[in-house]
């Protein structure tokens, strides 16, 4: 390879040292007969002929080439030639005591100076030699042979071997900073400005594909050659800035161009090092950094980032799953690829790139499976030693997965071992977050436009969806048109007895027999609180009363298996005529169903209440029997109390139903061995509340609501729920409390042990007064002794 020049600053260093040494020369004579008052020990023949040594030197470095390439080993010569004289007018003084200290000290200033330390090897032996050669004649007693030769040599081979170490250890760096810039693939340059000239490593010109000799010359011309056109202001600005002080470096993304024709990425930095005398920039040194796959990186995530874009005008599942593949194969070059969405607890095979027997798997299948239960990426770089992965085609040999979440899988591979890097899982990744960023949007909007027209309760359409079909379908190709209204029956009466969740459960359950019953093609409807509608196209009125009948069989089976009764109240009508109102065909449902609903109620809550009290017994045998203990002792105190037959019918029904409200209560409260705690306590206390509820929706059981609402207040109003004081507790509920109060005290409960009724009644005497009326509790007492 072409040695390459050396650079201007460093020609012209040596060209300073050798004009100084020629200079040199002609001072020294000066000093000596000014100054030191001694004659010159150099004949001044020998002074013309080592001046001209370096001036000859000099003017050689140019013209030419030859010196200016070895213009440090130039210089190296010209000085020991030097030396050698120096040796020689020792030889011929007798080696006086100033010429020879002189040779001692120019020997060691060269051997520190100069770094190449095989040429100083090669020229300080034949010099050692010299002198030796030179001091075995000399008889002179200034000087001792031996001593001068040994100190000669101390020196030379001192100042030869620091040379030597302190050049290998320059080396050593030189040769590490090397390596770091061969390690790193970064191409180093050197731009004289004043010359034009440049200077580059190989490895610059391996980025574009040339060696050093193809890009001859060796200009600044060379370089912008190879730049592309639109980059050529931009790098050209930048340097300007840089040379100006605007910016601390030079730096420009630009493209070269390859040698094979393509453009070729690169960052160039440089920075400015040294300036003319003049102040005018002189030296940049500066690398350049392939960044092609940097830029193809880039290119590629701009390229994914588009691809998000067009996600945004999908609108279904496949198209999406789709285009992720289509994507895959033409911008991460992924042959084989596919998508596998979970349905129905496996996964379905939704878009691949090729041909696959296969269009489901479970869900602990392979790499997917470990992918989708982990929520983790895999890059598989040899599936033969992966147990875990379990290709679908035996060919495959690498691989990448990639969850999507709780929504899927992706997937590629290759039939090549080490087909994917880590790169190529990070880039697939970006696609895969905007495929499950698109198919989260597309699921989102069936959500709202399901909830739009679903009811979140039953799963039902809602009433909106109802109006808008009963209008789209009301055609003459429609006809017969029929409409059922269904009316549940005694919800609110559920609601108060059992709570909120059971009469959920009721709803729920009536459009579950709704849609047992129907055909697909009718559309059911929860059209209001308690209220369901269904229209049912091409359909006459036989039908439908068939329809209906299939409907009460379906309750029917329900409530044999069930505690909680339900049933609907049901109206029919049906548009036989074009020029018939749909909206008066429903309004003659609603009509024919609220008739319905008038015959039915009370059968209906009679079902409900019956159903309460059953389960109220299923409860608590105790409860039980304390209402018929209750109920015999209440018609006793009645008969004591002077009460007519209506009061006495009165206090026997609510000796009664008193605690029907408990049938709402956890059965784990109502027989929970020992004491209840203070929440527990707090939901006993609700069951006065829950019992007025319940028995205010039944005409029947309306007259004792209030009497079992204040069952539990006290005389001195610390009772509840409403701390009412003396008589304005009602006077059923007064007489009632001391009945309850006596029975709970003389039989055993989960919380507390039975007392003899002489204690009993020493109790109620007791409280007379703070809790029981002190009249009726005397009375009481009374009758019971």
């Amino acid at each position: 390879m072409k040695k390459i020049l050396k650079n201007l600053e460093e020609i012209n260093d040596y060209r300073i040292i050798l004009i100084l040494i020629s200079v040199l020369y002609f001072i020294f004579p000066v000093f000596y007969y000014y100054f030191a008052g001694i004659t010159d020990p150099m004949p001044l023949n020998h002074r013309f002929i080592g001046a001209s040594m370096f001036l000859i030197a000099f003017i050689l470095s140019y013209f030419s080439d030859f010196i200016q390439f070895n213009i440090e080993k130039t210089t190296m010569v010209v000085v020991y030639l030097a030396i050698l004289q120096l040796v020689y007018l020792n030889y011929i003084s007798n080696y006086q005591r100033n010429l020879a200290l002189s040779l001692i000290v120019v020997i060691a200033v060269a051997n520190l100076f100069f770094s190449k330390y095989k040429l100083k090897f090669y020229l300080n032996v034949p010099l050692a030699l010299l002198v030796v050669i030179t001091l075995l004649p000399v008889e002179s007693s200034a000087v001792s042979k031996i001593g001068y030769f040994f100190t000669y040599i101390l020196v030379a081979g001192l100042t030869y071997f620091i040379s030597y170490f302190k050049t290998k250890e320059d080396n050593k760096l030189k040769e590490k900073l090397n390596l770091i810039i061969e390690g790193t693939n970064v191409g180093t340059w050197e731009y004289n400005i004043q010359t034009g000239k440049t200077v580059y490593n190989e490895k610059w010109a391996e980025m574009i594909g040339y060696t050093l000799e193809e890009l001859n010359p060796d200009s600044i011309e060379t370089w912008d050659s190879l730049v592309h056109p639109d980059d050529v202001k931009k790098s050209e600005k930048r340097f300007q800035e840089h040379l100006k002080g605007k910016t601390d470096f030079y730096k420009c993304e630009k493209r070269l161009k390859h040698k094979d024709g393509h453009w070729v990425w690169v960052l160039g930095q440089g920075k400015l090092i040294s300036r003319t005398e003049d102040g005018s920039p002189l030296k940049v040194l500066g690398i350049n950094i392939n960044i092609s796959e940097q830029k193809e990186h880039e290119r590629t995530i701009k390229e994914l980032n588009k691809i998000a874009v067009e996600f945004q005008k999908l609108s279904s599942e496949d198209a999406i799953c789709n285009k992720t593949i289509e994507a895959a194969r033409e911008i991460l070059d992924f042959d084989l690829c596919g998508i596998a969405l979970v349905k129905d607890n496996k996964f379905i095979i939704k878009a691949t790139s090729g041909e696959i027997d296969i269009d489901s798997l479970p869900l602990n299948y392979g790499v997917i499976g470990k992918a989708y239960r982990n929520n983790n990426s895999y890059l598989n770089k040899d599936i033969d030693v992966d147990p875990d992965a379990r290709p679908v085609k035996k060919t495959y040999k690498s691989g990448i997965a990639i969850p999507i979440q709780d929504i899927g899988v992706f997937q590629a591979a290759s039939n090549e071992k080490a087909a994917f890097n880590q790169q190529d899982l990070e880039l697939a990744e970006i696609l895969i977050s905007h495929t499950k960023a698109a198919l989260e949007s597309v699921y989102y909007q069936k959500e709202l436009e399901y909830k739009s027209f679903h009811d979140s309760l039953t799963g039902l359409y809602n009433r909106r969806f109802f109006e808008e079909e009963m209008n789209r379908l009301d055609t003459k190709r429609n006809l017969p048109l029929s409409i059922i209204i269904a009316d549940l029956n005694g919800l609110k009466l559920i609601n108060d007895s059992y709570g909120h969740d059971k009469g959920d459960k009721a709803l729920i359950k009536t459009g579950e027999i709704l849609n047992e019953v129907l055909r697909d093609e009718d559309i059911i409807a929860r059209h209001g609180g308690d209220e369901f509608a269904v229209l049912l196209p091409q359909t006459d009125n036989e039908t439908v009363v068939k329809i209906i009948k299939r409907i009460k069989n379906k309750v029917y089976e329900f409530n044999q298996k069930e505690d909680i009764p339900i049933s609907f109240a049901l109206g029919s009508a049906t548009k036989n005529d074009s020029d018939q109102d749909i909206e008066e065909v429903l309004k003659a449902a609603d009509n024919n169903m609220y008739q319905n609903k008038l015959s039915e109620r009370q059968s209906s809550k009679n079902n409900i209440f019956q159903a309460l009290l059953n389960t109220l017994s299923a409860k608590s045998d105790e409860t039980k029997d304390h209402a018929i203990r209750m109920t015999e002792l209440a018609l006793k105190f009645g008969e004591k109390l002077n009460l007519n037959n209506s009061e006495l019918n009165r206090l026997s029904l609510l000796a009664t139903m008193h605690d029907i409200g408990k049938a709402a209560i956890s059965e784990n409260i109502l027989i929970k061995p020992g004491n209840l705690n203070e929440e527990e306590w707090k939901i006993i206390k609700q069951h006065s509340e829950k019992g007025y509820k319940i028995t205010s929706s039944i005409a029947e059981l309306s007259i004792i609501a209030e009497d079992i609402l204040f069952h539990h207040e006290r005389w001195d109003g610390e009772g509840y729920p409403q701390g009412l004081i003396g008589d304005k507790i009602p006077y059923l509920s007064r007489v009632i409390t001391i009945i309850d109060a006596y029975d709970v005290m003389t039989h055993k409960r989960g919380y507390s042990e039975p007392i003899s009724k002489k204690d009993a009644l020493a109790e109620i005497e007791n409280c007379a007064g703070t809790q029981f009326d002190p009249d009726l509790a005397e009375k009481f007492i009374e009758m019971m002794e």
